[in-house]
């Protein structure tokens, strides 16, 4: 009888303590586990005939084995990666990749970093530019520019060489003189920011104009003077480089309605803002 428990608590010993060497198992809480061990010593003492002295030394060597074999702490499953990482993506502590914004390219894969939530990117993490001419998508204002066009900043098609981008048209300046009038300088003001985005990039020719009254040689002298004046303002008030803007005396010879009536000398003394290369 009395191997017989021996032989079971020695089992019983055996089993709870495996148990509380196994991670996995529910005895693994280290005090529960310890409690556990503490126990089966006392029961192993009881059942060897030991006294109250044998089996207070038999609880505490089974716990101090059962201490010794139970984990101290719960090891945790990492989560599970979203995806399986790239050749060349940058891993956080799991070893997962990330993706800093959000753009569906991993880090270390991504070629532009940081693009503004929402917008579309190719294989590489760049905004797309649907239309190939170097402004992107979202930046566009002009989409389907067609291939080979120049544009600006904006995606929009620049001028050509001969376009007129802005005519400045009736009394401009000061009677007989080169003097910029108030309703002038309203004009060129208006016009600063279009003058501005054109001239960034291409060359400007200020053609000034005049009716047909005064001698040719005269009309050519006055209408050089008046672009000049126009690039000045321009230059001085709007910022924009002077050699970016060229003036041109065009006189009386480019007249764009008849100077037989006060309407048509008005509409012919004029300033353009022509492209040139």
């Amino acid at each position: 009888m009395k191997i017989s428990v021996k032989l079971t608590a020695a089992l019983l010993a055996l089993g709870v303590l495996s148990g509380c060497a196994n991670n996995n198992h529910k005895v693994a809480d280290y005090a529960l586990c310890t409690a556990a061990g503490g126990i089966v010593g006392g029961i192993i003492s009881g059942a060897t005939g030991g006294d109250g002295a044998d089996a207070g030394i038999g609880i505490a060597a089974g716990a101090a084995i059962a201490a010794m074999l139970c984990p101290t702490t719960h090891t945790e499953e990492a989560p599970a990666c979203s995806m399986v990482a790239p050749e060349g993506a940058l891993l956080d502590a799991n070893g997962c990749a990330f993706d800093s914004d959000n753009d569906g390219v991993v880090d270390g894969v991504d070629q532009c970093p940081g693009t503004p939530s929402g917008v579309e990117v190719d294989a590489m993490g760049c905004p797309l530019d649907s239309d190939g001419d170097g402004v992107v998508d979202h930046l566009d204002e002009c989409p389907g520019t067609p291939a080979g066009t120049a544009v600006d900043l904006k995606g929009c098609a620049l001028p050509v060489a001969g376009d007129t981008i802005l005519s400045l048209t009736g009394v401009n300046f000061e009677t007989d003189s080169a003097v910029l009038t108030a309703h002038a300088k309203g004009q060129l003001d208006n016009a600063i920011n279009l003058i501005t985005a054109a001239t960034d990039v291409i060359g400007v020719r200020v053609e000034g104009h005049t009716d047909s009254r005064g001698s040719a040689a005269y009309n050519e002298t006055l209408s050089l003077k008046r672009a000049e004046s126009v690039v000045h303002y321009l230059v001085n008030h709007g910022g924009i480089s002077a050699d970016k803007l060229t003036a041109v005396g065009m006189g009386e010879s480019h007249p764009v309605a008849s100077n037989d009536t006060a309407e048509g000398q008005a509409m012919n003394r004029r300033v353009d803002f022509v492209v040139h290369q």
